[in-house]
C-alpha cells in the first residue's frame, strides 16, 4: 500500500486582471476579467514505504505547491490524495502528528 498517493492533483488560482487607467478601474467595478494560472496540473504518483523519491522541475512548475497540497496547507481545486491513509486537507491531528514539512531557505532553518 503507497505511503503518498495522488490522483489528477491539480490547482488553479483565479487572478483579478485590472485594464489600465481611471476608465479601467471603473470597468473593472462592473465587470472584472480574471485570468487562472494552473499551478499544479494533474499530478498523479504513488510513493511506496521506504522509497527516496525526489521532486524536480523548473521554477514555477508547482513542486511547493503539490508538496503544501500534500500537508494539507492547501486545498485542491480537482484531484485526490492520501498521505498515510489520510486525506491531507482534512488536517485530521491523527495526521498531523506523523507528518511534518519543513519549508524556507537554508539559512532561515539554522
Amino acid at each position: 500500500m503507497p505511503v503518498i498517493e495522488t490522483s489528477g492533483l491539480t490547482k488553479v488560482y483565479r487572478t483579478y486582471r485590472k485594464e489600465r487607467g481611471l476608465w479601467g478601474s471603473i470597468k473593472g467595478l462592473v465587470k472584472r476579467r480574471y485570468d487562472e494560472t494552473r499551478a499544479a496540473d494533474q499530478v498523479s504518483f504513488n510513493i511506496e514505504e521506504g522509497e527516496f523519491v525526489g521532486f524536480l522541475g523548473p521554477n514555477g512548475a508547482g513542486k511547493t505547491t503539490v508538496l503544501k497540497m500534500l500537508s494539507g496547507l492547501l486545498n485542491p481545486t480537482s484531484g485526490e490524495a492520501r498521505v498515510l491513509g489520510f486525506v491531507p486537507w482534512e488536517r485530521r491531528n491523527e495526521m498531523k502528528r506523523q507528518f511534518s514539512l519543513l519549508m524556507g531557505q537554508k539559512n532561515a532553518r539554522w
